[in-house]
């Protein structure tokens, strides 16, 4: 719950003598029976209420069909007593009101308050600060909020009877939203599985929380030992364009074998920090092709990969060959071959496995019958690139 309690209606010195302090005022909301004295009513004003007994001296009475439980709450408030907003529906019939009566200090004290809304049949109270984190507003939320403040009416200067309007209702999972508000509050969320990790990555996209979601991204940060610089391992799917970096680097595998090193920071959450980039590739579009005859690989990708990996790349690097094939895209890629890594059928490959694959290939091909008559044939080998979960630690 929440209450309103703003130094305004603190401070009960020095109000205005909008009505006489002593007189007593008998309002009647709907079925019930109020009594205000002229103090009470002074203290949010000029309002609808020292406006009406103003225009009209020997009238000490008023009948307003309005909701007698909603204004059970703003005598309390006039008459000096913190209010307690229970839920999304206390909150937004509370602002209404306000806005009808034209008490301007209480509606300013409940915009100055957290917002109430509900997340698959439970209340949440959200503060303004949580959701102005970077990357993470406008949002939702603050959208919704906007819309609200802007409504004509809260604007409205006459007692016209407003239209309705709904609170912040929303049929999506509580447990997910409750995980999300624990990450906006910068804390870091237990990620259960796979499976768990994209519900919350599918709701950060809905509320539109941009920053949390690159925090939810599966990566890994570690240091290579060989370069003693840090990389950022990432599926190709979560890679944003903005956060590319093209940064040539001499010297690392000799003068004259230079090559470039594209780095990547994470928009909103590395702040700048740029990382050298490692790539998963999870699709069955993508080939490793080695051509054990000309001593060269490349790396062919079909389809959507294909598409989502030429936007990666061609930000960083014109180096590629993109072409569609019976309406069917295809991309190759000649890739860098002397310090590879990685398993082959479930079996642990040495560095550089696939220069040593050629090598041999090379050996045995000079010793062959078809290399002696001239025979030989281009020799190739299909490498699927599967999914590499032992690549991520988080």
């Amino acid at each position: 719950m929440s209450s309103v309690r703003t130094a305004e209606s603190i401070s009960r010195q020095n109000i205005p003598q909008l009505l006489p302090h002593g007189e007593i005022y008998t309002i009647n909301i709907g079925d019930k029976t109020f009594q205000l004295s002229g103090e009470s009513l002074s203290f949010d004003g000029p309002s609808f209420f020292t406006d009406y007994f103003c225009a009209n001296r020997n009238t000490k009475s008023i009948t307003i069909n309005r909701s007698p439980k909603v204004f059970k709450k703003i005598c309390m408030y006039l008459q000096g007593y913190a209010i307690q907003i229970g839920n999304e529906y206390d909150y937004v019939h509370l602002l209404v009101d306000a806005a009808y009566y034209r008490l301007q200090k209480l509606k300013r004290g409940l915009v100055m308050e957290p917002m109430m809304v509900s997340v698959g049949g439970e209340t949440f109270k959200i503060y303004t600060e949580t959701l102005n984190s970077p990357g993470n507003s406008p949002n939702y939320f603050t959208l919704i909020h906007s819309t609200l403040m802007g409504n004509p009416f809260m604007e409205n200067n006459s007692s016209i009877q407003p239209l309705p309007i709904q609170p912040n209702t929303l049929n999506r999972s509580p447990q997910l939203f409750k995980e999300l508000l624990y990450g906006l509050h910068g804390h870091s969320i237990h990620i259960k599985s796979d499976l768990h990790r994209r519900d919350l990555i599918e709701e950060c996209e809905y509320y539109r929380f941009f920053g949390l979601k690159q925090r939810l991204i599966k990566h890994q940060i570690r240091t290579n030992p060989f370069t003693n610089t840090e990389e950022i391992t990432i599926n190709h799917t979560d890679i944003k364009v903005s956060g590319l970096l093209n940064d040539t680097l001499d010297s690392i595998i000799g003068l004259n074998n230079s090559f470039t090193v594209v780095k990547y920071s994470r928009p909103y959450v590395d702040e700048g920090i740029y990382r050298d980039l490692v790539i998963q590739l999870e699709s069955s579009e993508v080939n490793l092709m080695i051509n054990t005859s000309l001593k060269f690989c490349n790396l062919l990708v079909y389809g959507e990969t294909c598409m989502q990996l030429k936007k990666i790349l061609s930000k960083v690097s014109d180096d590629y060959v993109y072409e569609q094939v019976d309406g069917m895209s295809k991309l190759i890629v000649l890739i860098q071959t002397a310090d590879s890594v990685g398993k082959l059928n479930g079996m642990t490959m040495d560095k550089g496995w696939i220069n040593t694959l050629m090598d041999l290939n090379a050996d045995c091909n000079e010793n062959s019958s078809l290399s002696k008559k001239g025979l030989e044939p281009d020799k190739v080998i299909v490498a699927k690139l599967l999914n590499l979960d032992e690549l991520f630690e988080n």
